[in-house]
């Protein structure tokens, strides 16, 4: 049942981000394969089903570790490295 409520029935538009894996048009604009783009679900739905893309998924950054081993905080400056001659 529909509730005119001055736009309270609106779509839900849930986005998410696809990697494109074949050239297509997206959200009324051309993209090429290799291209990750923010749509709508049910938009990523329909490419998905015509193995034109597939869901993102973001590596993890690798995490910045420390150079000595064991050593919780370190106030040694690194190395200088030898200036090309």
């Amino acid at each position: 049942m529909l509730k005119w409520n001055r736009g309270g029935n609106a779509p839900v538009l849930n986005m998410k981000k696809y990697l494109i894996t074949q050239d297509t048009i997206c959200n009324g604009q051309r993209v090429s394969a290799g291209d990750v783009v923010d749509i709508t679900e049910d938009e990523g739905f329909n490419l998905i089903a015509c193995n034109k893309a597939e869901v993102y998924v973001e590596k993890p950054k690798a995490k910045k570790t420390e150079r000595s081993v064991g050593l919780e905080t370190s106030e040694v400056k690194a190395p200088k490295k030898r200036a090309k001659k």
